[in-house]
């Protein structure tokens, strides 16, 4: 037994962790530090993203540079077709052709190069930060399951398991977002602006400044467009998501919908989450367009400006100003301040996914009081399986003001069965989740052989115990595998053996799949009792040296129970066992029969000296025959009903099972072989949205003739012979 030191020990760690205070933040006003976020990165990851940091740097530098090969090929190209003269009239120059020939190759290598720089660097850039990003989320979602795995009951007591799903996946999809291309894409941005203002200052400065003066607009429109897409596509997500909830709601309980005639009330619940959705889907059309026509209005408003201010600089004869100046400064600026404004959302998804990572990292962070994967702990060579609960008192940590057990004392020797009975509340359950190690008690303490099993290693101990539930959980794969699940590394021969042992092996033998059927989702596919069973052959293949039986037959019916109580009877064999009883009939035969009330042991002994007491087991007893009667009334009509079907319920269920598996392929050949729908349908669908489809077009062709007008006044401005500019330019 370990000494009283180290108990007291834990007991005060235990309090110290306050397990009230570890639920789950609900608070989302707090970040991870900018650096911390990238806290999974392994040295990998860090070459991968300072690789892509350089090459966001020169992809960024790619558009300004383009700007100012633009600008000296505009001069090369004016300079060989025009020659200035004392007069104000310009003649085509042929003498310069093979010179002008030279420089406009040299100058189209140059932007051939840029060009292949931009998609070597873009594709690094984008590439690494998305492959660093998926590395560390799925780091992130290993240590993050893990962490949740560790955690002990209490804590799951005050957490939300649908808040737990969501951050699985939208938390972590919102820290995969934020450290991935989006950062790539801000520093290409910053290094676009940073670079392209410099070239503006330098190659002109006065002409940048008279372009800055409209950027503020350019900036906060191409910012207010990111962010009204990004907040509403949100919204509109969300709301088909509550659509697709609700759909997924009805389909799943079509059964019920149907008898209660609600068709048509749950087709209006699902039409009004999808009028949500097209409302908001209209206000994001409406708002994003609205903000990115402002953008291209300002920004070909700041065309006119630079061209008419540029253009005066050069009549006024301002030293360095040409055509080629004039266009290398404009673009290089008007690009800075596009990008400025579209590097502000990739930036807030940074901050966004540091906002996620808080919670994430808080809870992979936290110290569990019983952790599940710890390898401390005494490890005893055997378990014989004397249990003894040394005046033990506890409160269910979410219910601290409310005492379950107010100082339980009570030793089980190895080898009997001991069934713990009790009106609702007794803390029969409780006691063996203590047992368990589920929880820690608040005063007192529980050993094994001896040992106080908070000295005991976690894992090692549960090894040694079985667990037959209620309702037992069936996970959605085969029998064989569900059994697997007791014990890793377990054999077939053990798994044969353990279902003998569960009286499942001739149910089991009837499947045509036999081992290898499928419970269906949550054992859907089995009876109670076939489900009790396997789950108690899961229990036995461990071999375990305590089984502990919390109301394994309470909800079966009374054929299916007398068939799962021989099987309880046939495993509680040369093992400690703990009963947890509704039904006294089931633990008459037990040795030693504990009657608890109000959180302690008010009598024990066996069924006839409790009896022959006439105390609370007497009572219990004497009410629970008085419902006998009816309860064996039902039984023989379920059991007419039953042998009145020519084909047994395991039959069906295998059946069933048996089709779902040899019909999945079949399906999905008659899915991927569905006819294509035409075009002229889908129109036909949507007849009533014929005029918005019209009008749209129409505008999307105007819209589309933008550019090629902008091209042909563009050339007009440099190439009209009847302007003075060329006179007083220095090209």
């Amino acid at each position: 037994m370990a000494n009283s030191e180290r108990t007291e020990e834990m007991q005060a760690n235990f309090q110290r962790n306050g397990v009230l205070q570890e639920h789950l933040p609900k608070v989302r006003n707090q970040v991870v530090g900018p650096i911390e976020i990238f806290r999974f990165a392994d040295g990998l990851d860090i070459t991968l993203m300072i690789l892509g940091l350089l090459a966001s740097l020169v992809n960024g530098a790619c558009l300004p540079v383009m700007s100012l090969i633009l600008g000296e090929m505009s001069d090369n190209l004016i300079s060989g077709c025009l020659v200035k003269t004392n007069t104000t009239n310009y003649r085509n120059c042929t003498q310069s052709q093979e010179k002008l020939n030279e420089d406009v190759i040299l100058l189209t290598l140059y932007y051939v190069g840029v060009g292949v720089a931009a998609l070597v660097f873009g594709y690094m850039q984008i590439s690494f930060w998305v492959m660093t990003a998926a590395r560390q989320t799925k780091e992130i979602r290993k240590q993050f399951f893990h962490s949740i795995l560790a955690q002990d009951i209490s804590w799951f007591d005050g957490c939300d398991i649908g808040e737990l799903n969501t951050r699985m996946t939208d938390d972590i999809n919102k820290i995969n977002d934020g450290i991935g291309d989006k950062i790539a894409l801000f520093f290409q941005n910053m290094s676009t602006f940073s670079i392209g203002l410099a070239i503006g200052l330098v190659k002109g400065w006065k002409l940048t400044l008279v372009t800055l003066s409209t950027c503020p607009l350019i900036i906060a429109s191409a910012a207010m467009f990111s962010t009204i897409v990004i907040s509403l596509t949100s919204k509109e997500l969300k709301a088909y998501s509550k659509a697709g909830a609700v759909a997924e709601e009805v389909l799943s309980s079509i059964r019920t919908v149907v008898a209660f005639g609600a068709q048509e009330k749950e087709i209006q619940r699902y039409t009004q989450n999808l009028k949500y959705a097209k409302d908001v889907g209209i206000k994001k059309a409406i708002a994003s367009k609205l903000s990115l026509g402002a953008v291209y209005f300002f920004m070909n408003g700041t065309y006119g400006l630079a061209f008419w201010y540029g253009t005066s600089l050069i009549l006024h004869g301002e030293p360095g100003y040409t055509i080629g100046t004039v266009l290398a400064v404009f673009f290089s600026v008007i690009h800075s301040s596009y990008c400025i404004g579209t590097a502000a959302p990739n930036f807030e998804t940074f901050t966004i996914a540091r906002g996620a990572a808080f919670n994430i990292f808080q809870v992979i962070d936290k110290k569990p009081a019983i952790d599940n994967f710890s390898t401390a702990g005494y490890k005893p060579e055997c378990i014989e399986g004397t249990v003894e609960f040394k005046n033990v008192s506890f409160s269910y940590p979410s219910r601290p003001s409310i005492k379950i057990l107010k100082g339980l004392n009570l030793k089980i020797k190895s080898g009997e069965t001991v069934a713990l009975v009790g009106p609702n509340g007794s803390g029969k359950s409780t006691a063996v989740q203590l047992l368990q190690r589920l929880y820690d008690p608040d005063d007192g303490f529980i050993t094994v052989d001896g040992n106080d099993i908070r000295t005991l290693n976690v894992q090692h101990y549960r090894e040694h115990i079985g667990v037959v539930s209620q309702e037992p959980v069936l996970f959605g794969t085969t029998i064989n595998n569900n059994i697997k699940y007791g014990r890793e590394g377990v054999t077939n021969e053990e798994i044969e053996k353990a279902a003998k042992e569960a009286n499942a092996y001739d149910f089991i033998m009837e499947f045509p799949n036999k081992c290898n059927t499928l419970v269906g989702e949550k054992g859907a596919q089995m009876s109670g009792g076939q489900k009790q069973r396997i789950a108690i052959a899961r229990a036995l293949v461990r071999n375990p040296k305590i089984l502990i039986l919390d109301e394994a037959t309470s909800a079966l019916d009374m054929e299916s129970e007398s068939v799962v109580q021989a099987a309880l009877e046939k495993a509680s064999k040369g093992r400690t066992t703990i009963v947890v009883a509704h039904r006294l009939s089931t633990i008459r035969s037990a040795d030693l029969i504990v009657t608890m009330k109000d959180g302690v042991v008010v009598e024990k002994g066996t069924h006839a000296e409790l009896m022959a007491k006439q105390g609370l087991y007497y009572s219990l007893a004497m009410s629970q025959d008085i419902k006998k009667t009816d309860e064996q009334m039902e039984s023989m009509a379920y059991s007419t009903e039953k042998n009145t079907s020519s084909v047994p319920l395991c039959s069906m269920n295998s059946i069933k099972s048996d089709f779902i598996d040899n019909s999945e392929e079949s399906i999905q050949n008659k899915e991927t072989s569905l006819p294509e729908v035409s075009l002229l349908k889908i129109f036909k669908l949507n007849k009533s949205e014929w005029p918005f489809v019209v009008l749209g077009t129409l505008a999307s062709v105007l819209n589309g003739t933008i550019h090629p007008i902008f091209s042909i006044i563009f050339a007009k401005i440099i190439t009209s012979p009847d302007k003075k500019i060329y006179f007083f330019s220095d090209v």
